[in-house]
């Protein structure tokens, strides 16, 4: 009979793979380093997460889950605010490599799109909620397709940041929420 998995050496993984991702990049996080940084053998890391890519996305999942929703009182507001936040987060090479290589997987298989996907839009992650209280205060339509409007709200940072490795200015940055802000609250 196989034993319970430990939430403990789960925890363990996932802080060695965030050290990994972190301070050496993606290409680093292999099983062995992550094993070697956790102290949990692979076989553990196999059994909690299936394969080192999941262990990784697995990571980015935790960390979006874990970021606290702005609440500014206004959809343009909040999204300025998670969007400074992932300009400073994904500012360092590591980051950017991260976000490409999660993009290379989904592309290439469909249970990796599926977890980039579960990482990227979340029930509770801070963009799903910034939308549904701009719902709740009458901003933008009840109706609306969350994630196709996840679509329009990440895309143009995306682009710019990781598809062109360009800084996004603060003037930059404000046409772009301007621009998404009047895309969803336009009506039918």
């Amino acid at each position: 009979m196989a034993r319970p998995r430990s939430e403990t050496a789960r925890q363990r993984l996932l802080a060695a793979a965030v050290e990994i991702l972190v301070v050496d990049g993606v290409a680093s996080c292999t099983a062995d380093e992550v094993a070697r940084r956790s102290g949990v053998a692979k076989t553990t890391l196999y059994r909690h997460f299936g394969t080192i890519e999941a262990l990784v996305f697995a990571v980015v999942e935790a960390n979006v889950s874990a970021t606290e929703a702005p609440d500014t009182g206004s959809l343009r507001g909040d999204l300025a605010e998670i969007h400074r936040r992932y300009l400073d987060m994904a500012g360092p090479q590591p980051a950017r490599e991260l976000f490409v290589w999660m993009v290379s997987k989904a592309i290439d298989d469909p249970t990796y799109r599926e977890m980039f996907k579960k990482a990227r839009v979340q029930p509770r992650g801070p963009t799903v909620i910034a939308l549904q209280r701009a719902i709740a205060r009458g901003e933008i339509d009840p109706g609306i397709d969350i994630e196709a409007a996840m679509h329009i709200i990440q895309g143009p940072l995306i682009s710019q940041r990781i598809v062109d490795n360009s800084a996004v200015t603060d003037r930059e940055l404000e046409t772009m929420l301007d621009m998404i802000t009047r895309a969803l609250t336009a009506g039918p």
